[in-house]
């Protein structure tokens, strides 16, 4: 492989602080359009100089970079080469964000319950975090106990269970009751074991396969925290048919992830729950 030669290392240096894909495609580019060469006189030197102020003329602003990586990982995206970069997989929050995180559930391990809209969704989800007081290991065994995952689901749900298992994923049946019984809702979600996602995160991911419902999509975001304590984060989107108001959709949403949570932590630490 070529070095890189002066005007390709103030390209690098420059946008060293972008994230690793855009800095590589940046830093491709301009290994592609620029041949190296040997500034071996005055002349050489005068050339490659004005070539370097025209390359960093057209350079895009920092706003302009953000917004082409956006468009470049949507195109990734499309042809199936870079799925992890998209959310939940990515991208994934600051050390800033992490380290607000951490102090917030070392004050209040949780679960600490709201709503919100993840980036590339239009719909607003149930969120929650909690700190777990068990190992990484165990926590993410725990979420890929799909056979006991009626545990996770909580009071709420009638029935929980694993209906089929191929490559592909696990398939979990849910039956909800809402309405004091008069409707139950039913669905079946396909979960992948765990993967990869940023800042060193794993993630457990259930989607919807068929139901009496419009969609749905519960994300499990696990990492290793202080104290050999796990981090937990639940999202959830149920797009039901039934009208609804959204404040009460907000709060059931929000409700069962922390359930989740509470019941996680249960199962990690082997304590009764909802009893």
């Amino acid at each position: 492989m070529a070095r890189m030669n002066g005007i390709e290392r103030q390209v690098a240096v420059r946008y060293a602080g972008l994230s690793g894909l855009v800095g590589l495609v940046i830093s491709a580019a301009a290994c592609a359009a620029e041949p190296r060469r040997e500034a071996d006189s005055p002349k050489a030197a005068r050339d490659a100089y004005a070539q370097n102020v025209s390359s960093r003329a057209a350079l895009p602003s920092p706003v302009e970079a953000n917004q082409n990586r956006a468009i470049q990982l949507v195109t990734l995206n499309a042809t199936g080469r870079a799925e992890a970069l998209a959310w939940p997989f990515g991208p994934g929050p600051s050390e800033g964000e992490l380290s607000a995180q951490v102090e917030r559930l070392l004050k209040d391990p949780g679960p600490i319950r709201s709503n919100w809209t993840p980036p590339g969704k239009s719909v607003r989800y149930g969120h929650a975090e909690g700190l777990i007081d068990a190992a990484y290991d165990v926590v993410r065994a725990r979420l890929l106990d799909f056979v006991h995952y009626k545990e996770l689901a909580g009071p709420k749900f009638n029935k929980v269970s694993v209906v089929d298992k191929t490559a592909a994923g696990t398939d979990v049946y849910f039956s909800l009751p809402i309405m004091r019984g008069i409707v139950t809702l039913w669905y079946v979600t396909r979960f992948k074991s765990a993967r990869p996602a940023a800042n060193g995160a794993e993630v457990v991911e259930g989607q919807f396969v068929k139901g009496n419902i419009k969609d749905m999509q519960i994300v499990f975001t696990v990492r290793r925290g202080p104290e050999s304590k796990t981090l937990i984060v639940c999202d959830l989107n149920l797009a039901i048919s039934l009208p609804a108001p959204q404040e009460l959709l907000d709060e059931e949403l929000r409700d069962a992830c922390g359930d989740a949570v509470v019941a996680l932590r249960a199962s990690s630490l082997r304590v009764p729950v909802f009893q």
